[in-house]
């Protein structure tokens, strides 16, 4: 199915597509062109702004409804040292506080369904709607999408339309995914990408697309780099990695994170679960600190470390985080919460 649909998008993207981009309707954010049967020029270049139309008000614009929706995620990617043209980031697609404004297209789904009055495919015009940033410090994006059995596939990209003419300086400034599926992802499409213990092929939800600089595709027009991409379930903070967060092989969010920045730093990204008073070492003492924290005493930040206190990696810090300390000293189970205790 995926080789089918890539070909057609190969097709509809050789007439619609003019680079990459991230604004639906051009550089005014003009909002009629929400409306069935209206005008695009695919040659017109235009960037992302404050009045392009975010994901959630196109499906409400296309009578669809925020109660059936997916959440999916995308890390900005860093530019690549080693690949030419890999910085997404430029003067045209960055915000009044410099943030890069990022937006993702989708074919088909309630804001391109016919019976809405659109033809297929045009629910949103090249380059899609304005997504949101959720975490700066870890460049993730946010996105709102259809869940309604037809958005087979989103396309997430930088905001730059560079249009068709050469001569123009932001012709080359346009980044782009390749497509990936969301729906009908049938079984291998995305293996070894797809994680384990997605919901089922229709459903992404919760799940964050990595851009993958050693696979791309080359944008028929531009002759820009479409860089394919690799689903992880999200766990939030900037982490990802491949297993749910109920699964047993699971066993919190910094230690489950795959991702290459956190790896390659694990002083910065990768705390110590139970060491909560920086002394680097797990004792009694990190549970007493946990309690005085719950108990409301006010502890300096340097001598309360609240990622390692975080001990089961939920996101909370709870009695349960004090007990798995106590238990781990115990020798009752390892700090992640596994079975037998190795010490």
């Amino acid at each position: 199915m995926k080789k089918i649909i890539s070909i057609l998008l190969a097709v509809m993207l050789v007439v619609s597509v003019a680079a990459v981009s991230v604004n639906a309707y051009g550089g005014d954010g003009d909002y009629s062109k929400l409306s069935p049967g209206s005008s695009y020029n695919p040659s017109d270049s235009y960037t992302v702004d404050d009045n392009t139309p975010t994901c959630e008000e196109a499906i409400l614009a296309c009578g669809g409804d925020l109660n059936n929706v997916q959440k999916i995620y995308f890390q900005l990617p860093l530019a690549d040292p080693k690949q030419e043209g890999s910085d997404w980031v430029n003067q045209y697609n960055t915000d009044a506080d410099g943030n890069c404004q990022v937006c993702v297209y989708w074919w088909g789904g309630t804001a391109g369904s016919a019976a809405n009055g659109w033809p297929s495919g045009k629910g949103c015009t090249w380059v899609g709607y304005r997504t949101k940033l959720i975490d700066k410090e870890n460049r993730i994006y946010e996105a709102t999408v259809p869940a309604d059995g037809n958005t087979p596939l989103v396309i997430w990209n930088n905001g730059v339309n560079g249009g068709m003419d050469e001569t123009k300086p932001i012709f080359k400034f346009g980044r782009q995914l390749a497509d990936a599926n969301i729906e009908g992802a049938y079984p291998g499409d995305y293996d070894p990408y797809l994680p384990e213990g997605t919901p089922n092929e229709d459903n992404m939800d919760g799940c964050i697309q990595i851009i993958d600089y050693t696979r791309s595709t080359i944008n028929p027009l531009t002759q820009i780099p479409a860089y394919e991409s690799n689903w992880y379930i999200y766990y939030g903070d900037g982490c990802y990695g491949n297993y749910k967060t109920d699964s047993p092989d699971y066993h919190g969010k910094h230690s489950s994170c795959v991702n290459p920045e956190h790896l390659a730093n694990p002083d910065k990204y990768h705390p110590t679960p139970g060491d909560v008073n920086y002394d680097k070492e797990v004792d009694i003492n990190d549970v007493l600190y946990i309690q005085q924290y719950l108990a409301g005493y006010e502890l300096k930040e340097d001598e309360f470390n609240i990622n390692n206190a975080d001990v089961d990696g939920d996101g909370y810090i709870s009695i349960i985080d004090a007990t798995r300390i106590q238990r781990y000293l115990a020798h009752l189970c390892n700090i992640d919460g596994t079975k037998p205790y190795t010490g």
